[in-house]
């Protein structure tokens, strides 16, 4: 099976060390295989874009802009990169040296700024505190806080597709947010000369995916989907939800399925769709994701069986008991292929779950040991 679902990697850096305020999450759906497909979320992230304040483009005395979108479109008006620092100033020292030593530094931030916007987002208990206004509020009170919630929650959107889940964290991105380098954090290189440095030496990849983008912006039909997979491709895999805008065109690009490529992104876009609505925490909304794309014939057997799957593996790893509809998924995954390798599996897999429907059904209300099996 295909693996165009996103997936967080257990040994990145993003997992060195986690933030040690509330405010960072996580969402993985990882489908590599139909044995070990998972669904888990350590936290609930709101994937809605909230209406902001009004946006400001002023930066800080540093040079630092601290509001990611008004960022990005000042960086497609200058054609510069974005360089995202993700800090955490409040109790942790490394985001504090890193600030100190390197980043705010007056040596840094002129080299810097000729070919890139620099975007902090700083995720400290004082800006979540910023969000709650106090019951006595007034009326103007209430509105900058609703006002601090909005531009917060659309923070923690902008974290979790970056997978952030430590800090300090750097990411270099194009013009057009497209991820291109995470940049790690080592105390003993942390100076301005050294950062400026890893800068320079990212020059050719930010190139390289700049003209990846390009070429798709300046093609059409079948050439346009080539160069989207090549786009999609370049791109590391944890990182391609930036990309679902773009490659979410493929199908009606390719409506004969030219290409050979539809399948695979009529999956990774019903995987990204999935995820927005699993933080949402509507549950059956992303299995059925998974299930609809299966239907009308633009999956092959292979990513039907797998997308099936996902459905009927998504609602019960989250406790449904809705076991109607997880049997229907699992069976139609069996019936998309069954003599495929994973067939036997599935069936396996179905068998269980009528065991627990079975049980659950005679298990009388009140009889904590019949709930418990």
């Amino acid at each position: 099976m295909s693996d165009e679902t996103t997936q967080m990697p257990e040994n990145t850096p993003e997992n060195r060390k986690n933030t040690k305020s509330k405010v960072s999450g996580k969402i993985i759906i990882a489908a590599a295989s139909i044995a070990a497909v998972v669904i888990a979320a350590a936290a609930a992230v709101v994937f809605v874009v909230l209406p902001l304040a009004k946006k400001s483009v002023k930066a800080d005395e540093f040079g630092w802009y601290h509001d990611y979108d008004a960022a990005k479109k000042l960086a497609r008006k200058e054609n510069k990169s974005i360089l995202l620092l993700v800090s955490e100033t409040g109790e942790d020292k490394d985001s504090k040296t890193l600030k100190d030593t390197v980043l705010n530094t007056k040596e840094f931030t002129t080299a810097a700024k000729k070919n890139f916007v620099l975007v902090n987002i700083d995720v400290t208990q004082d800006e979540y505190k910023k969000t709650v206004a106090a019951d006595n509020a007034t009326e103007k009170e209430q509105k900058s806080a609703d006002d601090n919630a909005a531009k917060f929650k659309r923070n923690m959107q902008i974290l979790s597709q970056y997978r952030t889940q430590m800090t300090p964290a750097v990411y270099i991105s194009t013009k057009d947010g497209y991820f291109v380098s995470y940049i790690d954090y080592d105390s003993s290189e942390a100076t301005p000369e050294a950062y400026l440095k890893i800068l320079t030496d990212k020059t050719e990849d930010i190139k390289k995916v700049n003209d990846l983008a390009a070429a798709t912006d300046k093609s059409s039909g079948i050439e346009k989907v080539k160069a989207i997979d090549a786009l999609y491709e370049a791109t590391d895999q944890n990182y391609r939800d930036f990309l679902v805008d773009v490659y979410r065109e493929v199908p009606d690009l390719d409506k004969k399925n030219e290409s050979g490529l539809v399948s695979k992104y009529v999956l990774a876009t019903a995987n990204s769709d999935a995820i927005e609505l699993y933080g949402k925490g509507d549950y059956p909304g992303a299995a059925k994701v998974f299930a609809d794309a299966a239907v009308g014939g633009r999956l092959d057997k292979d990513d039907a069986q797998q997308s099936y799957y996902t459905a009927g593996y998504l609602l019960g790893s989250v406790g449904s008991q809705d076991y109607a509809t997880i049997i229907a998924y699992l069976q139609a995954a069996y019936n998309a292929d069954p003599e495929s390798e994973h067939a036997s599996s599935i069936q396996q897999t179905i068998d269980y779950v009528k065991k627990l429907e079975s049980a659950a059904g005679s298990a009388k209300p009140g009889d904590s040991s019949a709930e418990s099996k």
